[in-house]
Parts: structure tokens; sequence; C-alpha cells
């Protein structure tokens, strides 16, 4: 053989390790940004919640501990829907930028099933409202969403300020995701998130904006069960920390299995 032919074969192999190797790591890369969404403490406390358990105290979330799929109520019926959600706040000391909007796209659910494959079953159209900050009453505006189709995707908002202070930015696919009890093991919920220009003519106080956001999950009885004050018709499933926004896309998530069963089969690598 040529040298020149067992240069090119030694380049081709290198190449192969290479990008094997790249795979790999992106793929752990991404189970440890989930992991670290449900073990880390949370970047910063949820302004308006501060008499909440889950919003003000910033004391991290509950992460992997009592998380079971499937699940019942307490009245003993398996919930047979659910449904992803993400919440976009401004922190507790508040926030000085009023040029800035949050993008959101590609807000997702995957159902791990028994034979070890992820599936997506939420994906494509989401939408949500302004609520007050510790929901109460369900209270809720319109949120004053911009159509982001032609700058990369998804829609943006104002959190927070102005016309919305006072409220937060809470979003959800346009549909529930139905629950087969008989062949679920876990559950993941993504979406991705940047800072924009509200106005691009306007001063940039990007860096100055203080945004949030944490997605989570919660059952359902079924798809078109309503609300029902002692809570046996939906119960939270589980939530992500709370992560600072930035101006580059990053993804925020919730995942209902453990560490070590993420690093061996991450839900973002499928």
């Amino acid at each position: 053989m040529k040298t020149i032919e067992k240069l090119v074969l030694i380049l081709l192999a290198v190449l192969m390790t290479s990008c094997t190797k790249t795979g790999h790591l992106s793929a752990q890369n991404c189970a440890q940004a989930i992991i670290n969404d449900m073990t880390l403490p949370c970047d910063a406390c949820y302004h308006g919640t501060e008499g909440l358990s889950w919003g003000g105290k910033c004391s991290g979330n509950p992460g992997f501990s009592g998380i079971t799929v499937p699940a019942k109520n307490f009245k003993g019926e398996w919930w047979h829907a659910m449904t992803s959600w993400g919440q976009v706040y401004i922190p507790c000391e508040g926030s000085s930028a009023t040029n800035t909007r949050c993008q959101i796209r590609n807000v997702t659910t995957k159902f791990l099933k028994k034979d070890g494959k992820w599936y997506t079953m939420q994906s494509g159209a989401f939408g949500g409202a302004a609520y007050l900050e510790n929901f109460a009453d369900n209270k809720n505006i319109d949120a004053g969403s911009r159509d982001e189709s032609a700058n990369e995707g998804g829609l943006s908002v104002v959190v927070g300020i102005g016309q919305w202070t006072g409220y937060n930015y809470h979003f959800y696919p346009s549909g529930r995701a139905v629950v087969d009890t008989s062949n679920i093991v876990g559950i993941y919920t993504s979406c991705e998130a940047r800072l924009i220009l509200d106005d691009p003519k306007k001063p940039d106080d990007r860096q100055s904006c203080k945004n949030i956001l944490s997605m989570g999950a919660d059952w359902w009885l079924n798809e078109t069960a309503d609300w029902l004050p002692d809570w046996s018709a939906n119960s939270g499933i589980g939530g992500g920390r709370s992560k600072w926004v930035t101006v580059e896309w990053q993804t925020f998530s919730m995942c209902t299995l453990s560490p070590d069963k993420i690093l061996a089969n991450p839900p973002c690598s499928k």
C-alpha cells in the first residue's frame, strides 16, 4: 500500500473516532444539563411568590424525590393525561430592562416507554398567558406574545414590567398528552429560550434584563378534565430549577428519571 493511501486511511480513522467521541460527549453534556436542572439550587427566587414554598425562598427543587411514573391521585384513580408547562418570572430583586423580550421555542414532552425508547408526545404549537405571580384565583391577562417564526422560531413576551408588572408568563402546549399507564416509565419536558430586543431601534439592555425560567409537568385525569378545588383532577409531576435566561439559546428541562438513568439513556439525544 502506498504511503499516501495509508495516510488517507489513518485520517479517515481519526475522523470517525472524533465524530464518535463528539457524539458521545454531546449526549453526555445533554444528560448532565438535565441533571443540573433537577439538582442544582435555583438561580433566583420568583418575584411575588415570597410567601410560597416553591417560589420566594429559592431553596432549589424537590428534584427526583418521590416522583413516580405512572401515578394515581389521592382517590386511587390513575392519571391518564399530562402536559408540560413552563414559567418565566423576574427575580425577587426585580429587573431594570425595558427593551428586552424572552423568546421561547421547541416546547417538548417525551415519554420513556418500557421498550427503552423515548417518544415525542407534545411539540409544535404552544401558548399561555400572563398570570398573577402567585397564581391567586388563577387570574391572568393577555401576555402580548409576539410571533418569532421569522427570528429562529417560537414566540416572545415581556415579563414582570410595564403593563405586565406583577405578572409572570405561564405557557404550555395546545393539548394534553395521553398517558398509557401500562407502558410509561419516565417523562421529560423541555424548551429553549433566550433574550432578544423588543425594539431594535432602542438601546440594547439585554445584559441588564433579569428573567428566570423553569420547566415542569402536571398530571391530569384525562384530556378534557377541568380543574377541581380538591386537586383530584390534576397534580404536579415535577419541576426543574429556575435558571437565568441569557442572550444565547439554552435548554430548560424537567425529567422524572434518576441521574444514573438519565446518563444511560438521555432523552435529548433521541
